[in-house]
């Protein structure tokens, strides 16, 4: 419990009363309203009267921080009940209890971001500073994700095109993943797009753990067969089987897209090309794509589609182009 000063009002001007005071900045954001007599108070930094309130435990979570530390960090991002801080977020000789900062966020654990291992594996650095381990359970779209994130990488800003992959149409569609990681991509499209059967290549073990336990928890296993290995190797047994294949690795995915070729069917199919590209050379670099798949498949192909994904750094955005390539002639 604690005090603020408080505006009162009757129930059918509060909601009304409560955007007008935000706007004049006169909120005490520290409590929620409360039933008071039979109307509401609403807790305010300045007025008339003073009552005891209940303090918000979601309430304004910089506010929150701000009674913790000296210099909060700004922003942070959240997976499951693991709360994640930027580097260089948090001065060394500033004291921490990493307990109190996790519960002031709805978490139990903390972890302090790093820069993705560059190799093959894209192995996660994240150094987790308060709890047990990293395995976290994250819920978006419908679908659930189970990873160590001190181990794999996640991102959260694809979940627009996690959210894509999901929407579109795949049913008895037999697809091929060519980077699955964690499911990022398999997961919905089994669950969500209701393709057939996913064929997921991937070569990091750690990731090949998580994406087992995913399709479990999500009750998909019988509609995924994992390739662990180089796919450079493992897609060379999938030669011909898929409608679409899926090639979603940045910066390039290039090693991988005359096999991508080789595996889409007869009859023709799709493939997602994710790749990191400048802004000013985004048209150009879909002419020239558009170009080579036709040349290197010998088949018509199209654009189907364009996604701009996000900002990958300064000027520089990861899209995902969407070619058809038509029946071999």
């Amino acid at each position: 419990m604690g005090k603020s000063w408080a505006y009162l009002c009757s129930r059918d001007e509060a909601s009304d009363a409560y955007a007008k005071l935000k706007n004049e900045g006169n909120l005490n954001l520290n409590f929620k309203p409360m039933p008071y007599e039979d109307g509401i108070a609403i807790p305010i930094m300045n007025g008339n009267i003073e009552l005891e309130f209940e303090e918000i435990l979601r309430s304004d979570p910089h506010i929150r921080l701000k009674k913790l530390l000296n210099n909060p960090p700004k922003k942070w991002e959240i997976i499951g009940d693991l709360v994640i801080f930027p580097q260089d977020s948090f001065s060394e000789s500033e004291t921490r209890n990493w307990e109190q900062i996790a519960s002031a966020l709805g978490c139990n654990r903390v972890a302090i971001q790093a820069e993705i291992e560059p190799g093959i594996m894209r192995e996660s650095r994240l150094k987790l500073v308060y709890g047990i381990d990293g395995w976290v359970v994250h819920r978006e779209n419908f679908v659930e994700y189970e990873f160590d994130a001190t181990k794999v990488m996640f991102s959260s800003g694809n979940i627009t095109e996690r959210r894509r992959m999901g929407g579109l149409n795949m049913s008895n569609e037999v697809v091929i993943d060519a980077y699955s990681g964690i499911g990022y991509y398999t997961i919905p499209m089994i669950k969500s797009a209701g393709a057939k059967h996913v064929h997921a290549c991937e070569i990091n073990p750690n990731s090949v753990e998580a994406l087992n336990k995913g399709l479990r928890r999500n009750d998909l296993t019988n509609q995924c067969t994992i390739h662990e290995g180089d796919n450079r190797k493992t897609m060379k047994n999938l030669y011909g089987i898929a409608d679409r294949v899926i090639l979603g690795l940045i910066p390039s995915s290039q090693p991988t897209w005359g096999l991508a070729i080789k595996c889409i069917k007869p009859e023709g199919g799709i493939i997602h090309i994710h790749m990191n590209v400048h802004e000013n050379e985004i048209e150009e670099w879909v002419s020239k794509t558009k170009d080579w798949f036709s040349i290197a498949s010998g088949r018509d192909t199209s654009v189907l589609n364009l996604e701009k994904v996000k900002w990958y750094c300064p000027h520089i955005r990861h899209v995902v182009l969407d070619l058809k390539l038509e029946a071999v002639n």
